[in-house]
């Protein structure tokens, strides 16, 4: 949830008119993926600064922590890069959306744990917010990447 708060306040920053009237951010679409550029790219870049703590969120019937902390956080910074070009966006936002809904057993499983040992410094109640906004960022990604809605302007390729 206080992630959804730095994607949306990064979506307002670019919406300021020298940056709207860029190329790159002139519509609301290419502002949406910049901005989900920037966030996956930061929250990939979390899992190395942090890795202890996402660590504690893999499911323990995964093997290797470490190994499922790192994977996904290189994927978040790749689609996030991938996210930025348009060259690239389509694909990028599959990947993220596929990368979204493979972790969100380990969201649910945090929130199910709901012990007080939580590594992330929030209240309990916060772990079972997290699990609506896994889809808000799916739904997002799906808009900003051009794949929803179909058929309209957002989905057709995006070449500048």
């Amino acid at each position: 949830m206080s992630f959804a708060l730095v994607l949306i306040t990064a979506f307002l920053l670019l919406h300021l008119p020298p940056l709207r009237r860029l190329p790159a951010l002139s519509t609301a679409a290419r502002r949406a993926a910049v901005a989900a550029g920037l966030f996956f790219i930061g929250a990939g870049v979390m899992h190395f600064a942090m890795p202890a703590r996402y660590d504690a969120m893999i499911p323990p019937q995964l093997p290797s922590p470490r190994f499922w902390t790192l994977l996904s956080g290189v994927l978040e910074a790749l689609g996030g890069v991938g996210l930025l070009m348009p060259r690239t966006r389509k694909l990028a936002a599959l990947g993220l959306v596929a990368l979204l809904l493979a972790i969100l057993p380990a969201n649910i499983h945090e929130a199910a744990a709901n012990q007080g040992t939580h590594v992330l410094p929030f209240p309990d109640g916060y772990f079972w917010l997290r699990i609506p906004f896994q889809l808000v960022y799916v739904a997002w990604v799906t808009w900003a990447g051009g794949l929803w809605p179909l058929g309209s302007r957002a989905s057709r390729a995006i070449t500048g």
